[in-house]
């Protein structure tokens, strides 16, 4: 399988195997960390592979169908192509080894019946191997950096041995002698102009002898030139000459410029001490003693231990007898075991209290272990992050699991993940049980479908709250809950979350209301009914004695009475408009639904044609009431316009006529109930339908031109299409 890294910093790898299972389980031990990419192929694929891609290291399986793994080490040499290999192999055969490295092998792995250990050797073996050929890749480019350098530099750059025999010289040196490299390399620099011994006056003998930089001017006669010549001497560690860098400048046309050439001198770390690994190396005694030879500069830094504190000293000689024995301990482990180890110790030590993790690795000669390589790494922050981890996670689960609210985690399956002893207790099932069971299982057939349709958004990431569904209990009793459901993504992999309250005592007591409301309704429309009948008869009888009176005095209490009778012939049907308010679950209306039809010579202009509202069923009578109004008391009313806009509070719907409008100490009054020259309910009854879903209505018109009702929308009463 390819796997290509996209960031320059990650480690990318090849792994060569033939079986997949081996490929697969590998691939991830070594990715795991997250700075190694892994790419795996069959040996059969390698050779087309690697014509396309370039990876920073190359691990082969030594047994591979068709041919030893070792056969990639002869086709990256065939192809010139310095990749680090690393060969692993479950053997142990000194000549496997051998033969692996003389072919081009940096390193030799022998697996172990544990993948997980062996990987983190393998992961070091990479980061290792990638460090260094990187690295040297960084020294042939500067190098390449330092021949352009040189080039580039107008002087002739040339480096001697101390018999005057050229080594090198640079672009402007062939250009000055008018030859080629190869006619040029070996030859003594007096042969170059003719001459068949060294020149009389010659800088680079002068510097043989004082071993420090020596300096001549002088004129060659056969170039007909003036040369300004410099000899650097390169000494040995005895201090003896090894080579002559010279400089000569072309002076001829301006003698007297001096130019100096700074050398460019990179100083290459070496992996050991490049590293920002831990690296520390142990002596095996012929008497089993444990002899600390060196450590890098990371080790120096972050123990404070020097190479020249712990040199040729045991654990217990430097680190006291208890801490030294217990150190001594996990080195003997490690020769014991003839492979590497890995494990965790805290250790006390000069640059203070610190957590690592260690791996020891044997170094075997003739069949025994000589020496040791320890690499640790500090993770004393890792281990503090992971207690408060592990604490607060420990937190947070108490939390969630005492909370008196139901909480469920689902995969995308549907299985659950976790759920909290609140669900248990509610749902009865054993942790057992949950194991075999599937979200889809506890839902009441009637929930399923819409249930199955929000898991489905939440999938997708849309958090949705206000959820209400039937939950099936172990003894298959429904319960009603209501709550809210989003996901989230742990390890590439998308779960649901949901918070749910039980409210089946809530839907029962609400059934119980409904069932006790529609009786009364019952009874209410009974009463009514009866009262409008005996109304109606009492009515008829005022008018029969008011026309057969002759008595004017007792035909004004006649007529008194009559309107009596009809007062409370409008408040009974005012009941029956007003026990249907708040009965029904409020919904969503469009509000082109909810206008009337222009009516009589008054016309309607609605602005808002994609306006939907949250409200009583009863909605619609608020603006039938609004039209009436306008109607009966506009005067010249003729039309009504229905404009909207937006504020903080929400949306302002605004009714607006162009009749007589509302005086001002009657602006407020007009809302109570009874007042008015009709039935005194239309404009009362509006606000007590809006009110339901907390709508607000006030009448803002200015006296004489027209009247301006101002109905306030909270934002999640209303949304456009």
């Amino acid at each position: 399988m390819l796997n290509m890294p996209a960031d320059p910093n990650l480690i990318s790898a090849l792994y060569i195997e033939d079986d997949n299972a081996l490929r697969q389980i590998y691939r991830k031990l070594i990715e795991e960390d997250g700075d190694i990419i892994v790419a795996t192929a069959r040996n059969e694929e390698v050779k087309e592979l690697l014509e396309t891609f370039h990876f920073d290291v190359i691990i082969s399986e030594y047994q591979l169908t068709g041919n030893e793994g070792t056969g990639i080490l002869r086709h990256l040499k065939q192809k010139e192509d310095k990749t680090p290999c690393i060969i692993l192999s479950s053997h142990n055969d000194t000549d496997m080894i051998i033969q692996a490295y003389n072919q081009g092998a940096v390193d030799y792995i022998r697996k172990s019946e544990n993948p997980a250990s062996i990987a983190v050797i393998i992961k070091n073996r990479i980061r290792d191997a990638a460090l260094k050929r990187r690295r040297e890749r960084d020294v042939e480019t500067n190098r390449r950096l330092l021949q352009a350098t040189l080039d580039a530099i107008p002087d002739i750059i040339g480096i001697q041995t101390p018999d005057h025999k050229i080594v090198y010289y640079n672009q402007a040196g062939y250009s000055f002698l008018n030859m080629r490299p190869e006619e040029v390399k070996g030859r003594h620099c007096y042969e170059l102009i003719g001459r068949a011994r060294q020149c009389d006056i010659c800088a680079t003998e002068k510097a043989l002898w004082s071993k420090k930089l020596e300096r001549v001017e002088k004129y060659i006669s056969e170039l007909d030139a003036y040369l300004d010549c410099r000899s650097y001497p390169v000494l040995d560690d005895d201090s003896e000459v090894i080579f002559i860098i010279e400089q000569l400048t072309d002076i001829t046309e301006r003698k007297r410029a001096e130019e100096e050439i700074r050398a460019l001198s990179t100083e290459y770390e070496t992996v050991f001490n490049g590293t920002q690994d831990c690296i520390f190396l142990i002596r095996v005694t012929d008497d089993g003693e444990f002899r600390f030879i060196r450590n890098n500069l990371a080790h120096e830094t972050a123990t404070g231990l020097t190479t020249e504190t712990l040199h040729e000293k045991t654990p217990e000689e430097l680190l006291g007898k208890q801490a030294g024995s217990v150190i001594s301990a996990n080195y003997q482990r490690c020769l014991e075991t003839n492979g590497p180890i890995i494990y965790e110790e805290t250790l006390n030590l000069p640059a203070g209290e610190k957590t690592w993790e260690t791996l020891l690795t044997p170094v075997i000669r003739d069949g025994r272990v000589t020496h040791i390589v320890g690499s640790s790494r500090d993770i004393t922050n890792q281990k503090r992050i992971e207690m408060e981890l592990r604490l607060s996670e420990e937190r947070y689960r108490d939390f969630f699991d005492n909370a008196n609210v139901m909480i469920q985690s689902v995969d995308e399956e549907g299985h659950f993940i976790f759920i909290n002893k609140t669900w248990k207790e509610k749902m009865g099932y054993s942790d057992k049980e949950i194991e075999n069971l599937s979200l889809f299982d506890i839902i009441h057939p009637d929930s399923l479908d819409h249930c199955q349709s929000t898991f489905q958004e939440v999938l997708s990431g849309k958090a949705v709250n206000g959820v209400q569904a039937a939950f099936l209990t172990k003894d298959r009793r429904p319960i009603q809950i209501e709550g809210n459901v989003n996901s989230f993504v742990y390890n590439g992999k998308r779960r649901t979350r949901g918070i749910f309250h039980d409210i089946t005592e809530r839907k029962i007591a609400e059934e119980a209301v409904r069932i006790a409301n529609k009786k009364l309704q019952l009874l209410s429309s009974i009463t009514r009914h009866d009262i409008l009948n005996e109304v109606m008869v009492l009515l008829g009888n005022l008018d029969f004695a008011e026309e057969t009176s002759n008595d004017t005095e007792v035909e004004k209490y006649l007529a008194r009475a009559g309107e009596a009778g009809r007062t409370i012939q409008r408040h009974i049907e005012f009941t029956r408009l007003y026990e249907n308010l708040g009965v029904s679950e409020p919904e969503w209306q469009e509000l082109t639904a909810l206008i009337p039809k222009s009516k009589g010579p008054v016309t309607i202009t609605n602005n808002c044609t994609s306006l939907s509202l949250f409200g009583d069923s009863m909605l619609e009578r608020v603006f039938s009431n609004l039209l009436d109004n306008t109607i009966r008391h506009g005067e010249h009313a003729t039309a009504v316009t229905i404009d909207c806009r937006r504020s903080d509070d929400g949306l302002h719907l605004i009714w607006r006529d162009n009749g007589a409008g509302i005086e001002e100490n009657l602006k407020e009054t007009i809302f109570k109930r009874g007042f008015g020259k009709n039935t005194g309910f239309g404009l009362f009854l509006s606000r007590e339908i809006l009110a339901i879903t907390g709508i607000t209505m006030r009448e803002t018109g200015t006296p004489g031109e027209g009247a301006q009702f101002e109905i306030l929308i909270p934002k999640e009463a209303y949304n456009f299409n």
